[in-house]
C-alpha cells in the first residue's frame, strides 16, 4: 500500500472528510484557509482516503486535524498518513509532533498510542465551544487529550 500525499487547499474536498474531526464546518475552513497550517490529502490509486491539517512550529508542530475516510477505516491508511507526517515532520526544525483528541475518543486515544504517541498533557474544557454537549460511550466530551511524539529523543 503506498499513499501518495499532497498538499491541498481544496475546502470541497477536505471539510466534509475533516467534518469526522470537528463538528464545526467553519472552524474547519478556517484552519484550512490560515496560512500558518499546511493540509495534506491521502490518495490510493486516485481515490482520496484521508487528510490531515498540521501546523509546522519550530520546537513543537501539531496535528490539528486528522480523518481517514469512514469506507477507508481499519485498513492501514491511518497508520500510513501518520508515518507520513513524520517522515514530513524530520525535514523541518521541530523536535515534537503533537496531536490531540477528545477525552471520549477510545478509539482515536488506542489508535495514537499505537502509533508511537505518548500522552503529554490535557486541555481541560477545550471543547467547551460546542453550543449543545456531545457525549460519547455515555460520556460527556470537554477535555483534550494531548499525544506527544518525539522526533528527537528528549533529555
Amino acid at each position: 500500500m503506498q499513499l501518495e500525499i499532497v498538499i491541498s487547499r481544496d475546502v470541497n474536498l477536505l471539510v466534509p472528510m475533516l467534518h469526522d474531526a470537528d463538528e464545526d464546518d467553519a472552524r474547519i475552513t478556517s484552519a484550512i484557509e490560515d496560512a500558518a497550517n499546511t493540509t495534506y490529502v491521502a490518495f490510493l490509486e486516485g481515490e482520496c482516503v484521508g487528510s490531515a491539517l498540521v501546523c509546522w512550529q519550530t520546537d513543537e508542530s501539531e496535528i490539528i486535524y486528522l480523518a481517514v475516510q469512514s469506507a477507508h477505516r481499519g485498513k492501514g491508511y491511518g497508520k500510513a498518513l501518520i508515518a507520513a507526517l513524520v517522515t514530513i515532520a524530520r525535514q523541518y526544525p521541530t523536535q515534537t509532533l503533537l496531536v490531540g483528541t477528545a477525552n471520549t475518543s477510545v478509539d482515536n486515544i488506542l489508535f495514537y498510542q499505537k502509533c508511537g504517541f505518548r500522552m503529554e498533557s490535557i486541555r481541560k474544557d477545550y471543547f467547551s465551544y460546542f453550543q449543545t454537549p456531545i457525549y460519547e460511550y455515555g460520556i460527556r466530551i470537554q477535555d483534550m487529550l494531548v499525544f506527544r511524539y518525539d522526533l528527537v529523543p528528549r533529555r
